[in-house]
């Protein structure tokens, strides 16, 4: 009976917070110095990979202008097209808004920007590791199975097609769990006050674990497994071949059974999955904390949590850089 009346109060709690919108709060959240830093770091970083993939951008644009008529476009090149405009996307929706989200601290966009912003930052974050887990899958194809990939033209283009629709499928929860909810302070007032959260928007509490745990595995951990197995199974392939053909490979000759190029873009998938892995790791990994033991906001100090979240948008950075390391 205690379980039943406890969980009944909780209920009619969330209830009144979803009437009246209203939540009590005693201390509200402030701009801190750390909170500062985050903010300046986030808009460099902003600048440098708007501009870092603006002009990969205009270079696949360049390299299309020059592509003689009635010539195909290469495969790589059109995945690193799709990849490069959702690191981009990221870039343009996750890192201002969250640079003006902590200098104005609270929401002031209204309810319907911050369904709508809350869509755009997962679609943002979703498409980027997808296009990564869609590299990794067509190299292994090239490299396992090229006769499928040369006779299938359109296998690249319904793989990307597909990546770009789960991202915006998969962030369509984002639409109906994020509300806005005005913060009180001690004193009862409302007034000033207002944030864009989920509080209560999951009738049970293993509703939002649940949430939390697809959006976790569809994020990293999927993605993540994809380009670990493709590698694992490309560099198998590779060895087999190396040792079959041992006596007579010369990567320079046109008979290699593995072009010096198509190695090239195998270096630059590994580069990418890396970056991947790097970048994000330490932001899962102290979100899953969080989410376990909500405490360690008091554990861990904001300058920690903060570098945690940059490391992570230095990822759209590298990838440019990594793209013209191998170009070159």
């Amino acid at each position: 009976m205690a379980n039943s009346e406890s969980l009944e109060q909780g209920q009619n709690h969330c209830s009144a917070i979803n009437s009246s919108s209203t939540l009590m709060q005693g201390n509200l959240p402030t701009l801190t110095l750390s909170g500062k830093i985050r903010v300046t770091l986030t808009f460099f970083l902003f600048l440098l990979s708007t501009i870092f993939n603006a002009s990969f951008l205009l270079k696949l644009h360049k390299w299309t202008q020059k592509k003689e008529k009635g010539k195909k476009f290469s495969r790589m090149k059109v995945l690193l097209k799709h990849l490069t405009l959702a690191n981009l996307l990221e870039t343009l929706i996750v890192m201002p808004l969250d640079g003006m989200w902590n200098i104005t601290v609270q929401w002031y966009a209204g309810e319907l920007l911050c369904k709508v912003f809350s869509y755009l930052k997962l679609f943002s974050m979703y498409a980027p590791a997808f296009m990564m887990a869609v590299i990794s899958l067509d190299r292994t194809l090239a490299i396992t199975r090229p006769l499928t990939v040369k006779n299938n033209s359109k296998l690249g283009q319904s793989m990307i097609g597909l990546a770009w629709f789960f991202s915006s499928v998969f962030a369509g929860p984002q639409l109906y769990i994020f509300r806005m909810i005005h913060v009180a302070d001690g004193s009862g007032q409302t007034e000033g006050f207002s944030q864009c959260v989920t509080h209560c928007s999951f009738p049970q509490w293993w509703h939002q674990a649940f949430y939390n745990l697809f959006t976790f595995s569809c994020l990293f951990i999927i993605p993540l497994l994809i380009m670990l197995i493709c590698n694992i199974k490309i560099i198998f392939t590779l060895t087999q071949v190396l040792h079959q053909n041992s006596h007579k490979l010369h990567l320079n000759q046109s008979k290699n059974n593995i072009p010096r190029a198509r190695l090239r873009t195998l270096r630059m998938t590994v580069a990418f999955a890396i970056s991947f892995t790097v970048c994000w790791t330490p932001y899962y990994v102290l979100g899953i904390w969080y989410w376990f033991d909500p405490e360690m906001l008091n554990k861990v100090s904001d300058p920690v949590n903060h570098f945690f979240f940059l490391f992570a948008l230095l990822n759209p950075c590298f990838d440019p850089l990594i793209y013209g390391y191998f170009s070159v």
